[in-house]
C-alpha cells in the first residue's frame, strides 16, 4: 500500500475507536437502558388499550342511539294498530311452503263479498221488469236471462203461488220471451209474454 494511505486507514481507525469508546455503554448502563425501555412499553400498551377501549365505548353508543332510532333494525316494526286490514278487498300471501315451493294466493276479504252481494241485491232490486228467453220445464221453468247472462230457475212453488194469483199469463211455451216483474225486494211477482216489441234478448 501507499504510504499516505496507510496514514489514512490508520487515522481512521483511531478515529473509530475513540468514537466507540465514547459512545459504547458500559454493562451497567445498557442494564438501565434496558430496564428503561422496558418500563416505557407498557406505557405505549396502555395507551393502546385505552384507545381500543374508547373505541369500542363509542361504537356501542352509536349502536344504541342508531337502534333506538329504529335505523339498524331490519326488522319491520308492527303497525297493525295503526291500519284496518279489512279496510283492503284483497290480501296477497306470499310464502314458502312446506315442500320448499314458492307460493302465493289471494284472500278475498268477506267484507268485500259481502258488499259485492249487497251491491248486487241493490241492483237487482232496482229492475222492475226482467226479460229472458224460456229455455226449459219440467216441474220447475229455467229462463235465460238477457240481462246478466243469468240463467232463473223458478221453482214449481212459486209457480203455483203465481198462478194462484193470477200472475202468469197463459199459453206460454218453451222459447217465448218472457217478461218477469219484480217488487222492491227482487221477488219475482209475475210472469208474462214479452209483448210485440220484444223477441229476444237486445232488441
Amino acid at each position: 500500500m501507499n504510504k499516505p494511505d496507510e496514514q489514512f486507514d490508520e487515522k481512521l481507525t483511531n478515529h473509530f475507536k475513540a468514537r466507540k469508546a465514547r459512545t459504547t455503554l458500559s454493562h451497567a448502563q445498557q442494564q438501565a437502558l434496558k430496564h428503561s425501555v422496558a418500563q416505557k412499553q407498557p406505557k405505549k400498551l396502555g395507551f393502546a388499550l385505552q384507545l381500543t377501549s374508547l373505541t369500542c365505548a363509542l361504537g356501542l353508543l352509536a349502536f344504541i342511539v342508531l337502534d333506538s332510532n329504529n335505523v339498524i333494525n331490519t326488522a319491520p316494526k308492527t303497525v297493525l294498530n295503526t291500519i284496518d286490514i279489512h279496510d283492503y278487498s284483497f290480501i296477497t300471501t306470499h310464502e314458502i311452503d312446506q315442500t320448499g315451493s314458492y307460493a302465493s294466493a289471494i284472500t278475498q276479504q268477506k267484507h268485500a263479498l259481502d258488499t259485492q252481494l249487497a251491491n248486487d241485491l241493490r241492483r237487482h232490486q232496482q229492475r222492475h221488469i226482467e226479460y229472458g228467453t224460456l229455455v226449459k220445464v219440467d216441474n220447475d221453468w229455467y229462463i235465460a236471462s238477457c240481462n246478466d247472462e243469468v240463467l232463473v230457475q223458478i221453482k214449481q212453488s212459486l209457480l203455483s203461488d203465481l198462478k194462484e194469483r193470477h200472475a202468469v199469463e197463459s199459453n206460454i211455451n218453451t222459447g217465448d220471451m218472457l217478461a218477469m216483474a219484480h217488487n222492491g225486494k227482487g221477488q219475482i211477482i209475475a210472469l208474462k209474454h214479452a209483448g210485440v216489441g220484444v223477441r229476444q234478448c237486445g232488441a
